[in-house]
């Protein structure tokens, strides 16, 4: 059964991504069909009234295209998986030797004896989990959105983030800005409607940014808490049972990937090092920090007696391949 999901989860993926987009340019298209000419006159305006409009239309075309950049990238940028491994094991391959060198000298430094999918057969690196859906083991994997088409993963999370941070400041922009003429299309006793856009798209595009900023919203808060945390979604409900362990043994958990909350902010968006902070801010292609294969670890793991970290990192394993069997008896 669940196998059936995972198929029909992955088969519809490029319908809810038409969904999105559509909905997303609606509610773009009742913006400056309505909601920007309400506001902004340009006849019988004054010098600073037209400046004004002309920065708020920059301001508004610079969130749209920061939207759509951030969504498409999130698409098609691929989140890390272990196709590499396939290819070096491949004989027709040229490159063969140098990689498949390059590959076991990073699986060493996490570790003697590398993990391996028990589904794929392949190396599993650390934070790395296995995706049902696409069937492939995914590096730093946090789960797999269908309205992406694509798993949330090593390369690509920074785009996923950012996209929603744009589309729920344009939801509460949209929604702050549009409720006068929003008010306006529901008094049907006015029968002149001066714009071209429905009325009732209008009323629609009004509530699905509100239903959308708060929905996505959560969500976005959410991650963001993951990561000042050094945290993705399967870690944290990993590492909130760990806690329990520790606590309920007298001892302290910690997360080997924790840095405090602005080091990790830095280095999930990659900023302070190679590339500079208003990177943040430009719609452009940003890789991550790191190969997603290895880890550096914050300096308290390494204050922690060795046996710990040895249980730290075999009970991080042991959830992995819990993951992997359960995805096996599904099938």
């Amino acid at each position: 059964m669940a196998k059936i999901v995972d198929k029909a989860i992955w088969s519809i993926g490029p319908i809810f991504i038409g969904i999105a987009v559509l909905l997303l340019n609606m509610c773009v298209l009742a913006y400056y069909l309505v909601v920007f000419p309400y506001l902004h006159s340009w006849t019988d305006s004054s010098f600073f009234s037209k400046v004004f409009s002309i920065l708020t239309l920059a301001f508004t075309l610079y969130i749209v295209y920061c939207i759509h950049f951030h969504y498409y990238m999130a698409i098609v940028t691929s989140p890390g998986d272990m196709e590499e491994y396939r290819k070096a094991d491949d004989p027709s391959s040229s490159t063969n030797e140098t990689s498949m060198r390059a590959m076991l000298l990073e699986m060493e430094e996490h570790s003697q004896f590398p993990n391996s999918c028990k589904k794929c057969l392949l190396p599993k690196p650390e934070r790395a989990h296995h995706c049902s859906v696409c069937n492939t083991c995914v590096l730093r994997f946090d789960h797999h959105c269908p309205w992406i088409h694509n798993c949330v993963g090593h390369f690509n999370h920074r785009y996923f983030v950012l996209f929603m941070t744009y589309l729920i400041l344009a939801a509460a922009y949209f929604v702050v800005s549009a409720w006068r003429p929003f008010m306006l299309c529901l008094d049907f006793t006015q029968l002149d409607w001066p714009y071209y856009f429905p009325r009732p798209l209008l009323a629609f595009s009004f509530i699905l940014a509100i239903c959308m900023g708060l929905a996505i919203g959560g969500l976005c808060v959410w991650h963001y808490y993951l990561i000042f945390t050094a945290q993705t979604t399967v870690e944290f409900y990993n590492n909130y049972y760990d806690k329990g362990v520790c606590k309920s043994q007298g001892e302290i958990f910690v997360n080997m990937y924790d840095f405090g909350a602005c080091q990790n902010f830095k280095r999930f968006f990659n900023i302070g090092d190679t590339y500079p902070w208003y990177t943040l801010f430009l719609p452009v292609p940003i890789p991550p920090k790191g190969t997603g294969r290895v880890f550096e670890k914050c300096q308290e793991f390494y204050m922690l007696p060795e046996q710990r970290q040895r249980d730290h990192v075999k009970a991080q394993r042991e959830v992995q391949d819990i993951e992997d069997l359960e995805d096996i008896k599904d099938l």
